[in-house]
């Protein structure tokens, strides 16, 4: 997951009514032994033509290059995200999807700093092989603001610019969608928090990040990527959408320092892993491939 920027590429019915009126107009019956004379015509009024002036229908707003754009997603920075300005997740007006409202893009989309504002990136329909799906933070007339899972900045370059990155989309260019799921980790106690909309239950954590390299705190997303890495000291994954705020890459190869809950071999506990949240494979369980992307993962 390397941290340069890259290029990439990038949706009335009508109604018609009829109205009919129908006038009719009867005479009266003349007195008998006299001959009617003949009805007088109305008068015909012949109205002047009325001039009226017609506005000519806008040029639909020109779309951008997607290819031109940088993808947003955990590989890369892209520098245009908008900060989360202390929003949080809306709530869905329809609670069948779900308590909490997320989008998932159906098509590669422009993502931009305001509704019809410049475009800083592309937001992919698939992020590392996953449906992109995202929680929504703001929403209006046909626009949606949602929480994105890149990084504005390096460490190196802005530490407060790295996570809790939005940016605003087309809702045309996505699905709604929702999650009953909020799930919450106390790095001081060493415990995480899980609701799942009908239970709500706290377990032990077996580590976070150490004081030098803390787990970034604050609100961020589960991105949906559950990898399965048997034989490594990280055999299950479930990837967040933040990176490390202290570290520009600790995976040289990738070229990320990416934030996730994962399983462990290793023996060490407590405040002492480069930014990850170390689970039990009893707690795991309890996450894995049951905990929906686009819920929100709040770090204290």
């Amino acid at each position: 997951m390397g941290a340069t920027a890259r290029p990439r590429r990038a949706r009335a019915s009508a109604a018609a009514l009829l109205v009919a009126t129908l006038v009719a107009a009867l005479a009266g019956c003349a007195s008998s032994g006299t001959v009617d004379a003949d009805p007088i015509a109305p008068a015909v009024v012949v109205h002047e033509d009325v001039t009226v002036a017609k506005a000519a229908v806008p040029s639909p707003e020109p779309l951008p290059d997607l290819t031109t754009l940088t993808v947003i997603d955990p590989v890369h920075v892209v520098p245009g995200l908008l900060a989360l300005d202390g929003l949080t997740q809306l709530e869905n007006d329809d609670a069948t999807l779900g308590r909490w409202r997320t989008a998932s893009v159906v098509r590669d989309t422009a993502a931009y700093d305001a509704p019809h504002g410049r475009p800083v990136g592309v937001l992919p329909a698939r992020t590392l092989g996953i449906a992109t799906t995202v929680p929504v933070v703001d929403a209006r007339d046909g626009w949606l603001r949602v929480m994105v899972a890149a990084r504005g900045a390096l460490p190196s370059q802005d530490a407060t610019r790295v996570n809790e990155r939005t940016a605003w989309v087309r809702a045309a260019d996505t699905t709604p969608g929702g999650t009953d799921w909020r799930v919450t980790v106390d790095t001081s106690a060493q415990t995480v928090t899980i609701d799942d909309g009908q239970d709500v239950t706290t377990h032990p954590v077996l580590a976070t990040g150490s004081p030098s390299r803390p787990t970034p705190p604050g609100p961020q997303f589960v991105v949906g990527a559950f990898w399965d890495q048997p034989g490594t000291t990280t055999p299950r994954v479930i990837l967040l959408s933040t990176q490390s705020e202290t570290m520009d890459d600790y995976d040289t190869r990738t070229g990320t320092s990416a934030t996730a809950f994962h399983t462990t071999t290793l023996r060490s506990r407590g405040e002492v892993s480069n930014g990850c949240i170390r689970l039990s494979d009893e707690v795991a369980d309890l996450l894995w491939k049951r905990v929906p992307a686009g819920t929100l993962v709040v770090i204290t």
